[in-house]
């Protein structure tokens, strides 16, 4: 009698899996299958615009440093050691005319 229980007792608690079980297992795997693409897609978004800001960060470092290779090359020339000589060091050449304006 024990044993025809135990069998009735297993028979009963195994249920049945319904149409109604998969639909709402299908329905939460889109959800989540939903939840990660958007996730994703903001991912990519962001990393997108980082990419952007690096790339116009990139170009103004470049423009920055061609400029500071002129300014290098242009203090390594004549000119500039001319051009300093007469502002810095008030020096003047042969054919020049120095004006001083005092008190």
């Amino acid at each position: 009698m024990l044993g025809k229980r135990l069998r009735c007792m297993a028979t009963q608690t195994h249920k049945k899996t319904t149409p109604k079980f998969f639909l709402m297992l299908t329905l939460v795997c889109v959800v989540a299958a939903c939840a990660v693409f958007i996730t994703q897609e903001q991912k990519t978004l962001e990393i997108e615009q980082e990419v952007a800001a690096l790339e116009e960060e990139y170009a103004y470092l470049q423009s920055e440093k061609q400029r500071i290779e002129y300014m290098i090359e242009y203090a390594q020339s004549d000119a500039y050691r001319i051009q300093y000589a007469r502002e810095k060091l008030g020096y003047v050449q042969e054919d020049d005319v120095k004006f001083v304006i005092g008190d």
